[in-house]
């Protein structure tokens, strides 16, 4: 019993990583080596060396021994897990000034996520003690380039990879914003991927979060429902609950707008999240962004704009408030402001990586400037991938009333409600209110015949 009470101090001042936790507990539950690669997806040598560090840490011999501490071990309480990226470079990166500081600018846009633990080291430091890999470095042949490079810790996966070349310094800003939210893009996509593989993968928070995420974008109804399921599960024991409930949040409000869910009953349950997660996470800009869209939902645009744009002061990557706020500011006749976001995000995300839903937004602000033909277009590009999205639909409904394709709009009403039957008014309207009378006139304008078949 002593010894036990000297080994689980000593883990305390050396902490189990995330990787090490799983392995024991794996261990703990009888698992052999070759089973716990293929659970975790690595490597027997990996596995080797874990458990040699597992070993020392808790001043064992042998598994057996491990496996027994183990089981008191994990009715201990412990420390809320973190996404640690561990990002590697050379010091000879400072005799390229323009890679130089790129590679500091990169490292600034990661911290304005404020979500991950964030390690910088020499090259030769990198260890997998981490969940992401970043290699930053200036190649020899090229005098003003950075290569970028992402891995998979436990595995070394190569992700993601970019030489970035760079002409000047005015670049460095942009060039930054666009590899961040690639990078950040693939860690989530790569979290999906190892989700997916095992559901039980730490820290919870971010691979159940990623991968309700990345399922939202397939707007597939049983994948969000499994989803919400999960994610108001790990609500309840998960760290980071901003982050859990900001993604619940969204969920939900991509549902009502998808009319999946009763939208009076679920705006009133993000009211809910969102005053939870603002009471214990006030500066959090995932709270804020649950709370800006309950705002949208209960008319309060201009509120949903103080949030969006706190956000943007923090994070000016986040390019879904930006998306938003489009809309918004659309909806509210702002038009410079719309069109000032929507270029910053074509600029931050180049064509070739936008998901189709993404054009909804566009879809939106060509509608209301008059350009049909290219809301028209765009609104034909997302119903070809999706074709029950409610938007996009309403969209080309309002593009051909306005130039006078009355027997294509009548066409498009009824598949409209081949996938919509129960859609009302009152549905329409929960996205309109808090404009003035005469923006929701003239929407509630361009679908007039919708409703009065």
């Amino acid at each position: 019993m002593l010894k036990f009470e000297i080994m689980l101090e000593r883990t305390k001042k050396q902490e189990l990583t995330s990787r090490q936790l799983e392995i024991l507990d794996l261990l703990r539950k009888g698992l052999t080596n070759g089973e716990i690669c293929r659970a975790l997806n690595i490597s027997e040598n990996t596995v080797k060396v874990h458990l040699a560090n597992i070993y020392k840490i808790m001043d064992v011999t042998n598994r057996t021994e491990a496996a027994s501490f183990a089981s008191s071990l994990f009715k201990a309480p412990v420390k809320k897990q973190e996404v640690t990226i561990v990002i590697g470079h050379n010091d000879d990166i400072k005799n390229s000034p323009l890679a130089h500081s790129l590679f500091l600018s990169i490292i600034e846009a990661l911290y304005g996520y404020r979500l991950f633990q964030i390690k910088i080291c020499q090259m030769n430091e990198v260890t997998d003690d981490c969940v992401y890999q970043i290699k930053l470095s200036a190649p020899q042949e090229e005098k003003q380039a950075l290569f970028i490079s992402l891995y998979q810790a436990d595995n070394s996966a190569l992700l993601w990879s970019n030489l970035q070349r760079i002409e000047n310094s005015d670049q460095i800003k942009l060039l930054s914003a666009q590899i961040v939210i690639r990078l950040y893009r693939e860690m989530m996509l790569s979290a999906t991927s190892v989700y997916e593989a095992n559901p039980d993968s730490t820290p919870a928070w971010w691979y159940a979060c990623s991968y309700a995420s990345i399922k939202y974008e397939n707007r597939i109804r049983k994948d969000f429902e499994a989803s919400q399921n999960t994610l108001q599960e790990i609500l309840k024991t998960e760290g980071n609950k901003d982050f859990i409930s900001c993604t619940l949040a969204s969920g939900y409000y991509m549902a009502i707008a998808e009319h999946w869910i009763d939208g009076e009953e679920y705006t009133r349950k993000i009211g809910e999240i969102a005053c939870n997660t603002m009471r214990d996470t006030p500066n959090s800009t995932n709270s804020m962004f649950t709370m800006a869209l309950y705002n949208i939902l209960i008319g309060n645009k201009n509120e949903a704009i103080t949030y969006f744009e706190a956000i943007l002061e923090i994070n000016p990557l986040c390019i879904i408030t930006r998306r938003l706020l489009a809309q918004i500011y659309m909806l509210l006749d702002r038009q410079d402001e719309a069109l000032k976001h929507l270029e910053i995000y074509d600029q931050f995300v180049p064509g070739a990586f936008q998901q189709p839903f993404h054009f909804v937004a566009k879809g939106l602000v060509y509608l209301m400037l008059g350009r049909y033909d290219e809301c028209e277009q765009i609104s034909n590009q997302v119903l070809m991938f999706h074709p029950e999205i409610p938007f996009a639909r309403l969209f080309l409904i309002a593009c051909n009333n306005k130039k006078g394709n009355q027997e294509e709009s009548k066409k498009q009403i009824e598949l409209f409600f081949q996938y919509h039957a129960n859609f009302s008014q009152q549905d329409l309207e929960r996205f309109i209110v808090g404009i003035s009378p005469t923006q929701r006139n003239f929407l509630m304008g361009l679908v007039s015949n919708l409703f009065h078949k």
